[in-house]
Order: C-alpha cells, then sequence, then structure tokens
C-alpha cells in the first residue's frame, strides 16, 4: 500500500531481535537512514569498550554464570532497533479517523476529549485492560482557577511564575509549552470542575474529599526559602481521611471524561499494544499497527489528520533507563555497578510512545536528564517530618542548604556523598521547622485532618516516641534525650564521626541564633535552633539511589505538540503529549508547585485535542523551506 513501517521491538523465542537485520534492505524505510540507524551505529562501536565487553570476557574465561550487565551501550541497541513489520495479510482494517490516540492514560484522555468535543473523530489504543486499568496520581497542579483560589491556593503573577521556572530549569524548557500552562490550566480545570458539579455536586465542594495543598499554612509559612519561589496551588483528589494510593482524581474526575468523550464517539480500545507506526510515500505518519493482547491479531488504525503519542513514560523498561537517564546511570556507573539503575517506583509504561516516535525519525530531548526524584537518596522521604532539617552524612558533617529546592535540593545531594549513611535530625520544636515549610514535594500538607503525609497523623506518630527506647520506632524514627544520646543509638558513626556530627549540631545552632547559615545559607527564617529535647532522627542511605516516581524525559516536541525530526522541525502527521513530550523538566523535577506533571497532561492534551479538531495539519505543521 505505498507505507513506510516504523515499526515494538518483537523478540525471538531466546529474548533477543531476530539475526537477520543487518540485511535489511533500507528502501522501504527511509527513516532508517536517520536518528535510529545513527543511534544504533553508535551503540555498536561504543560496545566492544564498554564495562559490559570486560564482565563478558571474565565470565567466559573462568566458566562463571554471572549476571551480565547491560551498560548503556547495550541498552540503547536493544529498545531503538524497530521490529520487522507484520505482514499485510494479518493486518485488519480498524477504520479511518481524524486522530488516532496512542495510550489513554492521562494526556491521552485529555486529547480524546477535547478532540471529539471539538467535532473531531477519534480513536484510542490502550495497552491496559479495562477491567484492570486504573489512573496514576492526582495532585494536579494549575495556575489561578478561580475554584483554587476561592479554595485558598494564591493567585499567582504568571510572569513571576514563568521567571522563577526559568531560573529552576536553567532556561532550557520548552517556554512557549510552559506559557501554555500558565495562561490555561486554571481555565481548564474550572471548565472541569463545572462537569463534575453535574454528575456529582458533592465531590469539589466537601474538603473532605478534595483540598488544596497546605491551604490552611499561616503566615510563618516562607514561601521563597534560599530563593525557591512556591505556590499553594495544587489541588490534591485525595480523601483527607486516605492513604496515598486513594486518589480520587482517576475514578471521578478522568473517568468522566473518558466516559464523555465515548459518549461524544471516541473509540476505545483497552487491551491493545500500538506495535509501530505508518507513513505514507510523503513522509507523513498516518496510521497505528496494533496488536490485540487477547488473541495476537493485528488491526491498523489510520488517522488523517495525525496520531499522538500519550502512551506514558518509560519507569518500567530498564534499558530506556540506563540509556536516557543520565542522572540514574550516571551514579550507578559511579558506584560501578549499573544494576543500581534499575526499574521500580511507580513503573507501569515500557516507553512505547517514545520508542514509537524515535523508530519515526523523531528523537529523545537532550540532556541531562532525568525522572521525578530519579537519583535521589538518604531520607528524604522516609524523613516524617520532611525537609528544612539538618542533615549529616557518613563522616558526621553536614553538605547543604537543606530547604532550598524541597526535597529535590537535599535528596540529589544525599547522593553524592560518601558511601553508607545519611541522617535527617529534629527536636521537640519540629513543628516550627514544619509551619515554615512551603508546600514542597515532600514536605507536610498543613491541611487539617490529611492523614497521608499530613500535620494531624505527624504529630501523633511523634508523641508515641519513646526516649528509653534503644531501638527505632516501627517507622525507623530514633529517639533520645540528648544529641549525644541519639548518635550512640543510631551507631552509624565511629568515634571521629561522632564529634563532626556534634561539632555540626553546636555550628548549626549557632547559625540558627544569629540568623546566618555560614556555611549552606539556610535560609534564616525556617533555620531553628536544635536544642529542644527529645531528639530525632531517620537514617538513610546514600548509595540507595532511587528510579523516581516517573520519568520525565520525552521527545522533542514543539509548543503545537508537533515531534519534532533530527532538524528540529515536525514530523507530519506525528504529535506527542504528556510524559511523551520532553522539555519541560531540565535536570530534575524540581517545580514551584506540586502536581505538574498532571497539571501539564491536562493542559496539553486539552489544548491539542482541540488544535488537530479545528485546525489544518499545514497550519499546525511547520513545513521545512
Amino acid at each position: 500500500m505505498g507505507n513506510e513501517r516504523i515499526t515494538t521491538m518483537k523478540h525471538n523465542e531466546n529474548g533477543t531481535n531476530g539475526q537477520n537485520k543487518a540485511n535489511r534492505g533500507l528502501s522501504r524505510r527511509t527513516f532508517l537512514t536517520g536518528a535510529a540507524v545513527t543511534g544504533l551505529a553508535a551503540a555498536g562501536a561504543l560496545a566492544g569498550c564498554s564495562p559490559k565487553s570486560a564482565v563478558a570476557e571474565a565470565d567466559a574465561a573462568d566458566g562463571s554464570a554471572k549476571p551480565e550487565h547491560r551498560w548503556q551501550s547495550q541498552a540503547a541497541a536493544d529498545w531503538r532497533t524497530p521490529p520487522e513489520p507484520v505482514d499485510e495479510a494479518k493486518i485488519a482494517d480498524g477504520g479511518t479517523f481524524d486522530v488516532v490516540v496512542v495510550g489513554g492514560g492521562q494526556a491521552g484522555t485529555w486529547t480524546a476529549r477535547s478532540a471529539t468535543m471539538n467535532g473531531a473523530s477519534v480513536c484510542v489504543v490502550e495497552a491496559q485492560p479495562e477491567d484492570s486499568f486504573f489512573y496514576i496520581g492526582g495532585e494536579v497542579a494549575i495556575i489561578n482557577s478561580e475554584w483554587a483560589i476561592e479554595h485558598g491556593a494564591d493567585r499567582i503573577d504568571k510572569v513571576n511564575f514563568m521567571t522563577n521556572w526559568l531560573v529552576r530549569n536553567a532556561n532550557r524548557s520548552n517556554q512557549r509549552l510552559i506559557r501554555n500552562f500558565v495562561d490555561y490550566s486554571g481555565q481548564i480545570m474550572d471548565w472541569s470542575i463545572s462537569e463534575i458539579d453535574e454528575v456529582d455536586p458533592d465531590f469539589y465542594h466537601n474538603t473532605d474529599r478534595v483540598n488544596i495543598y497546605s491551604a490552611e499554612a499561616d503566615d510563618r509559612m516562607v514561601m521563597d526559602p534560599s530563593g525557591y519561589q512556591f505556590y499553594k496551588s495544587t489541588i490534591v483528589h485525595r480523601p483527607v481521611t486516605g492513604g496515598g494510593s486513594d486518589w480520587e482524581w482517576g475514578p471521578v474526575v478522568m473517568t468522566h471524561h473518558r466516559e464523555q468523550a465515548i459518549k461524544e464517539g471516541a473509540a476505545w480500545h483497552f487491551n491493545t499494544y500500538a506495535e509501530y507506526l505508518e507513513k505514507d510515500d510523503s513522509g507523513r505518519v498516518v496510521a497505528v499497527v496494533a496488536r490485540n493482547q487477547d488473541d495476537d491479531s493485528y488491526v491498523r488504525y489510520t488517522g488523517t489528520r495525525g496520531v499522538v503519542l500519550t502512551a506514558g513514560d518509560f519507569q518500567a523498561n530498564e534499558d530506556m533507563i540506563r540509556d536516557i537517564n543520565d542522572e540514574y546511570r550516571h551514579l550507578a556507573e559511579n558506584y560501578g555497578n549499573i544494576e543500581l539503575a534499575t526499574s521500580g517506583g511507580m513503573g507501569v509504561k515500557d516507553g512505547a510512545g517514545i520508542k514509537l516516535g524515535v523508530w519515526a525519525g523523531g528523537h529523545v530531548e537532550a540532556g541531562p536528564r532525568t525522572g521525578m526524584n530519579t537519583g535521589q537518596s538518604g531520607p528524604w522521604e522516609t524523613a516524617p517530618w520532611g525537609p528544612g532539617f539538618m542533615l549529616l552524612n557518613q563522616r558526621g558533617l553536614r553538605f547543604c542548604n537543606e530547604c532550598a529546592g524541597g526535597t529535590e535540593g537535599s535528596g540529589y545531594q544525599s547522593s553524592r556523598q560518601p558511601k553508607g549513611a545519611i541522617v535527617s535530625v529534629a527536636d521537640a520544636g519540629y513543628l516550627d521547622t514544619i509551619a515554615c515549610m512551603p508546600p514542597a514535594h515532600g514536605a507536610i500538607n498543613l491541611t487539617s485532618k490529611v492523614t497521608f503525609h499530613g500535620i494531624d497523623p505527624l504529630q501523633e506518630q511523634m508523641a508515641a516516641l519513646d526516649p528509653s527506647s534503644t531501638e527505632p520506632s516501627k517507622d525507623g524514627v530514633y529517639c533520645a534525650n540528648t544529641f549525644e544520646e541519639l548518635l550512640d543509638k543510631i551507631g552509624c558513626y565511629n568515634e571521629e564521626q561522632k564529634a563532626n556530627a556534634l561539632s555540626e549540631l553546636e555550628k548549626w545552632n549557632q547559625y540558627a541564633e544569629a540568623g546566618l547559615d555560614e556555611d549552606f545559607a539556610v535560609d534564616a527564617r525556617i533555620m531553628k535552633p536544635l536544642t529542644t529535647p527529645p531528639f530525632y532522627a531517620v537514617t538513610g542511605n546514600a548509595e540507595d539511589i532511587y528510579v523516581g516516581l516517573c520519568q520525565t524525559t520525552g521527545l522533542d516536541t514543539d509548543f503545537n505538540g508537533c515531534v519534532l525530526d533530527s532538524d528540529l522541525f515536525p514530523i507530519p502527521g506525528l504529535y506527542s503529549a504528556g510524559n511523551n513530550s520532553g522539555n519541560r523538566y531540565i535536570v530534575n523535577y524540581c517545580t514551584p508547585i506540586s502536581g505538574m506533571s498532571l497539571g501539564l497532561c491536562m493542559t496539553e492534551g486539552m489544548l491539542l485535542g482541540k488544535r488537530l479538531a479545528t485546525t489544518a495539519p499545514e497550519d499546525i505543521e511547520q513545513r521545512k523551506a
């Protein structure tokens, strides 16, 4: 039919790609002369001198069965290699639509809903089975939603937000894309709330179900600690008495918009995996070849206006993590063990959308790249009192500004410390510091009655600690009447390291009293003396580098959602949104509002869906000269 096939990797029984790849002709897949072949050739050239080769040679020499380490070159060669196309006779026609969306999660649902409500015919290809499908998360960042402002959120100056975002990201984000979020996220959220009000009038008007992160904070809260500006503008869609996974955002809000899209005509194909894309003779992406996972049959879905990649991140794909996530890979390499860089966290997505985009001639955004909390270590997640408290490394020394950037600031420094313990220290006055910390990632939610990472359960937990106990609590918290006794209970320091720790506490208290941290410039409004017993501590390990909650690196795209080629011009017919879209977070996910990931999914998806439904493709896609 004259279509090029841009083909997800199929494996043979041995788990490797077919051996005839080297003999393929390139005439029917000219896109392989671009980024895909270049990346593979480079990977192959590096393989001979990679650390893996030495390991493999040693294994062969002694006959041992050591696990083979897959370093960056091997990982890249695997996932970047397109599969062979399916026999045309085995592909059924699934229909022709204006828009085909690959991935029916957060960004995909918003894209489909927006396109259908603006008159487009839409097909959604979703890999999860319908009976076990779920939406991840429920903290949503927005700018100037009137509903949110009425419920305690900040009214945000748009220029101030943009400036702060660009400073955090070294001026390297796609600035028009971020501006779209600033201009439209609040409007979109208010429209969505108005629809939910019609089907569940209680939901957005019951603070036991939805609340603004730390809306009940008092005037002590410092919104710009050490120059990092934060905003109270996160809508938390979790019952105040719920746990970490009890989100109502998915079951209530996202499910509503999916069902509405289906009522408006969208075809939603669950348990269907997008295998590869197809181009026509002009080079335009025109179709998706997908596999029904119930019976392994194949079907082609054609999109006349565009194919949209919204298939989520690559958290469950170890090869992609080791190839793409520079921060994670480099830390593992520094420890001499690439196996430290492994999948996990909320990892349910295998990177299908990014693979499809790369095989179509797109490419992953320029580095350095990381993910949501990827590469952090120490007690950044387990310290029940959150960030802003004194941290000590295995040498018993402080090593960073503990309040700058929320948990990201200290978490990334922890993984760069000597192997061994990272200790977070608090005293009986911990509530004073918590009251001063902004609603950063990892901070305590100061809205009353919240049970997940909330202020009320924290106080109950701390009150139950016994200074006379020689063991930590079930949550790993040590408690003692003196700081020296606390160090002895932790038991991780030798005498020299213990002396360092005692000296650091003395300096901390001097700096706090003077209002000037001469070592690391912790904000004087947050730095409180640690002098009131009992004293508390939790520990973590510098080398326990965290994979993160999800991966935030995506394809190079422009502000219209067009996936870009190696010349940074749009690939005709190919678009992306959500975590398939790159150039949002540079270096790390250090954001001024918690919930930016879902906020951007919503904004990008809604704008892209409307754009594809109402604007001619040639007016969206900037053509090469």
